[in-house]
């Protein structure tokens, strides 16, 4: 007999220390909320204090503010007047997930150039852009992004049709679905979702386990390559810094490091150019990305994360306990 629990659940990696001994969830990238209280706080990157254990979590059951926990998961209850946590329930059995559209034009992605010269002569490499995807050729937005909604990509399809019909006759409208960070119990988990309990640790505590890696880092805001540069010591890895684009390119180009970490925006240069450019050099192609960036849209992290395959897409102001749990959990899967 399955077993029914009770609350709402929620993430375990949500769940934290902040650094004055509270145990508080976080619901966005600058809110938190006391469990204990029910207040909300600001989040800012120095408030992270560790991430939480079994020990501390059964306090909280304890204390009546949940009902289980697992290494994935915590089922919430609400707080006694019954308010305080329930207008934050959003991770229920239908959410946590978001679709994104492309046209799958069923061609191998080996003509790729020959799509592009086709959107290009028909005047249309304005509105749409050609993009390999699950070894065939996707057709996307005009940014190289999924479509947000279905209409936009049925109305390509019709344009496309009419304009290229022995070529992109076949088109088909086809989907990205993701989970978000925090999706229900029971769905699939990659590695930019959440870790089990045993990696989490792991993260938080052991450095790299083969000494000589070397990351290359690019973001324009000095402090934040300062939080980067003392986490990855901490992790037993050497860190090159770089504060442009092209920098960075050559810097990559030259080293091949392990890792790369990098702004989306920068003042020169687009991440997805890096990306490119990195994607189609044999030597550079393997090594992971993670995208840290204050700008990136919904649409950015799903391009990001199913299309151009980064290993991660984090949102500043990113927890240090996030940023090294992304840089060890990268390092260590190689």
């Amino acid at each position: 007999m399955t077993r029914r629990l009770d609350g709402a659940p929620i993430a375990r990696h949500l769940i934290f220390v902040r650094k004055d001994g509270a145990f508080v969830v976080q619901w966005d990238a600058g809110r938190t909320q006391d469990m204990l209280t029910g207040r909300l706080h600001p989040f800012e990157d120095k408030d992270f204090g560790h991430a939480i254990t079994d020990y501390e979590l059964e306090q909280l059951r304890e204390a009546g503010r949940l009902s289980h926990y697992d290494r994935s998961y915590v089922w919430l209850y609400s707080l006694p007047e019954g308010e305080r946590f329930r207008q934050f329930q959003v991770r229920d059995e239908t959410a946590g997930r978001s679709r994104y559209f492309y046209l799958n034009t069923t061609l191998p992605e080996h003509v790729l150039d020959i799509v592009e010269k086709q959107l290009h002569d028909l005047g249309l490499d304005t509105r749409y852009a050609a993009r390999a995807q699950s070894g065939m050729v996707a057709i996307m937005n005009q940014d190289g992004q999924p479509f947000d909604r279905l209409a936009e990509v049925e109305m390509a399809q019709n344009t496309l049709r009419r304009a290229a019909p022995q070529l992109l006759e076949d088109a088909a409208v086809a989907f990205i679905e993701i989970n978000v960070r925090g999706a229900t119990p029971g769905e699939d988990f990659d590695s930019v979702n959440v870790p089990d309990l045993d990696t989490l640790i792991a993260s938080q505590t052991q450095q790299i386990g083969q000494a000589g890696k070397v990351i290359v880092g690019v973001d324009g805001d000095e402090d934040f390559l300062l939080q980067i540069a003392e986490t990855i010591r901490d992790l037993g890895a050497e860190f090159v810094a770089t504060k442009s684009g092209q920098e960075a390119l050559h810097k990559i180009e030259d080293l091949e490091p392990d890792l790369v970490l990098m702004d989306l925006v920068m003042p020169d240069i687009h991440a997805w150019q890096i990306l490119d450019r990195m994607r189609s050099n044999q030597a550079l192609a393997p090594i992971p990305v993670i995208i840290v960036s204050a700008l990136g849209s919904q649409s950015d992290q799903v391009f990001a994360l199913t299309v151009a395959k980064v290993h991660d897409f984090l949102v500043k102001p990113v927890a240090p306990g996030l940023l090294r749990k992304s840089i060890w959990t990268a390092l260590e899967n190689q």
